[in-house]
């Protein structure tokens, strides 16, 4: 069983080179809906060499995703911690990057509140509510964009205001994208 495991191991660590950040967002996704695979997203993230800020931000995303499927309560912040400390770099070195934003607040809203690790909710939403319709410079599917509106609406952290400016604003940006095309 080991040995098998080694294997997939090499060929997601060889595979990553050319994984491009849709394929990585593809993988986020697959993750959020079936966390049993958290061990191996975060294997198949910390194999990338020289990754973009985006990408330092999935590899932070990782690290707390894999907390959840661990049994040990020490364990579980330890990775939680490494998790806050890598998103930061990553907020840091781009500030107005709101998929590094989203991926922010989606940890951040689920992360128990007595860890006092939720405190960028509101930063982020507002962050995120004002420059949703940047979602096309991000080089992302729409849907990508969908997502993001999707859960800021399941989630009730905007307003009804600033949905329905967000969903005008996007459909627009979207319009324009499609008539580019």
């Amino acid at each position: 069983m080991k040995s098998i495991l080694s294997i997939v191991l090499v060929i997601l660590s060889v595979s990553v080179f050319s994984q491009n950040l849709s394929e990585i967002r593809a993988e986020f996704h697959s993750v959020v809906l079936n966390p049993d695979d958290s061990k191996e997203f975060h294997a198949f993230l910390s194999s990338v060499e020289n990754p973009s800020t985006t990408v330092k931000a999935y590899q932070a995303v990782s690290e707390a995703l894999l907390a959840q499927v661990l049994w040990n309560p020490f364990n579980k912040l330890k990775q939680v911690v490494k998790y806050g400390n890598q998103m930061e770099e990553a907020v840091n070195a781009d500030p107005d990057n709101i998929e590094i934003r989203f991926l922010r607040l989606a940890i951040e809203y689920n992360l128990p509140a007595f860890l006092g690790m939720s405190s960028h909710l509101e930063e982020d939403v507002k962050l995120i509510a004002e420059n949703l319709s940047n979602v096309s410079s991000m080089q992302v599917n729409p849907m990508f964009g969908q997502y993001i509106f999707h859960f800021l609406e399941e989630t009730d952290l905007c307003s009804k205001a600033q949905l329905s400016q967000m969903k005008q604003t996007f459909d627009r940006s979207a319009t324009a994208m499609a008539g580019s095309k």
